[in-house]
């Protein structure tokens, strides 16, 4: 998969994604923070066919709508030299039923696993404490045995019904 970026002035910047169908696809991040979808004709990269406009609240739900819930984001590098321990990033998402809990009772019995830190809002808060509250849009890096982060992924973001 190849996926362009183009800068566009006054506007913002445009990705374009090609799929192994031969489609093309484009998302426009615009400056003020609405994003545009874009589907383009086939074999025709400059001819828009659909396009879908979206604020931002709503480009961010359809960004988990897109991401498997369960999905656990590894860190290759650290995990080929650690071994048999698995780091991640595990998403607090809006069907988590853990939003507005305490750290503590989120991950009190699940055994072999850390939380190293809680990203949210583009900020890394380090060994968050126990009486943090997880929020929609969090993300915990955690490390841990592979059964203990999947354990704790689970818990976090199950699977839909």
């Amino acid at each position: 998969m190849q996926i362009e970026r183009t800068a566009l002035p006054g506007i913002g910047i445009g990705y374009t994604l090609h799929t192994v169908e031969g489609r093309s696809l484009g998302v426009l991040h615009h400056h003020g923070g609405r994003r545009d979808l874009l589907l383009y004709a086939p074999g025709d990269p400059d001819t828009v066919e659909r396009s879908v406009s979206l604020t931002p609240a709503e480009a961010r739900e359809l960004a988990e709508l897109l991401h498997p819930v369960a999905t656990i984001d590894h860190v290759p590098d650290l995990e080929q030299r650690a071994g048999k321990l698995t780091v991640a990033a595990v998403p607090v998402t809006a069907v988590s039923p853990h939003r507005g809990r305490v750290l503590r009772d989120v991950v009190a019995d699940v055994p072999g696993v850390t939380v190293v830190a809680l990203l949210r809002d583009g900020r890394t808060i380090t060994a968050p404490g126990p009486e943090r509250r997880l929020a929609h849009g969090d993300a915990l890096l955690v490390a841990g045995t592979p059964e203990g982060v999947g354990a704790l992924s689970r818990r976090i973001t199950p699977a839909e019904p």
